[in-house]
């Protein structure tokens, strides 16, 4: 360990003056004309330096393009069996809710019969929309 400190002392001042120089020892002389168009082009490069690791995983992702494509067939599948069973139950609900304004409609006329019958004394077997046990006490009075 010594020796090897002991070179790197010795060599101290090459160290030093090969750290100072640049790298490729040139500048690179653009004409003042073509100034703005580098600092496009730079910030061009350094927009695409930003976004590669974002183009990286879209190349990454590829091989599994043929996996997630199946995957959103599946999914489209299900939703539209999810659709066609949401149509269904509204349209049994429209059903419903008509029926529900039949019965609603015809109550008030079977609460006058029934009022009506009473007031005669006059007793029915069955009614629509009453129920037996109503009709026995009826008949038993």
């Amino acid at each position: 360990m010594n020796n090897h400190l002991e070179a790197v002392l010795k060599e101290k001042r090459s160290l030093r003056q090969r750290l100072l120089k640049t790298t490729c020892e040139e500048n690179l002389p653009i004409e003042a004309v073509y100034h703005r168009y580098m600092v496009h082009l730079l910030e061009l490069a350094v927009t695409f330096i930003e976004r590669l690791e974002n183009h990286l995983e879209t190349i990454r992702n590829i091989p599994h393009l043929d996996e997630n494509l199946r995957k959103m067939s599946m999914a489209l599948a299900k939703m539209d069996m999810l659709v066609t069973e949401t149509e269904e139950l509204a349209e049994n609900i429209l059903k419903w809710r008509e029926q529900q304004k039949e019965i609603s409609s015809c109550i008030p006329k079977i609460l006058a019969e029934e009022n009506y019958l009473h007031k005669h004394d006059v007793i029915m077997p069955s009614l629509p929309f009453t129920s037996k046990v109503h009709v026995q006490t009826i008949n038993s009075k």
